[in-house]
């Protein structure tokens, strides 16, 4: 009902300008819509139990225990991936990190005696 008055106000708005064809065009419309409205499923009692159930068994969530068991899956799997040195490459490569923290260690020593130094000077003033 509610189509056929908006096809009714839709040709009463172009009024006099409105050919037979327009008219033809606007009433095939007004019908594919009423026959778009007759082919939606009306919701009932019975269908929305139905999608409630559904819903409520997708929204459960896995317990601690299961979420704890995935996590060390995903770890385990992300170690299998891992490309680990040899041992005369780690041996190599411990060698160099040891001393540029030794070279770094014996500036960072530099700077504070000679600050300190410094500092002494201007207290002493």
């Amino acid at each position: 009902m509610a189509t056929n008055k908006k096809s009714k106000n839709a040709s009463s708005k172009q009024g006099k300008d409105n050919t037979p064809q327009q008219a033809q065009k606007t009433d095939d419309k007004a019908a594919n819509l009423v026959k778009e409205e007759k082919k939606a499923p009306q919701s009932t009692a019975k269908n929305e139990k139905k999608t409630a159930k559904k819903s409520s068994d997708k929204s459960k969530e896995p317990n601690i225990f299961q979420k704890m068991v995935g996590f060390l899956k995903g770890v385990h799997h992300e170690l299998r991936k891992v490309t680990w040195l040899t041992k005369d490459e780690l041996i190599k490569k411990s060698g160099v990190v040891a001393g540029i923290v030794g070279i770094f260690t014996f500036l960072v020593w530099v700077v504070d005696s000679g600050l300190g130094a410094l500092a002494a000077l201007f207290m002493n003033i």
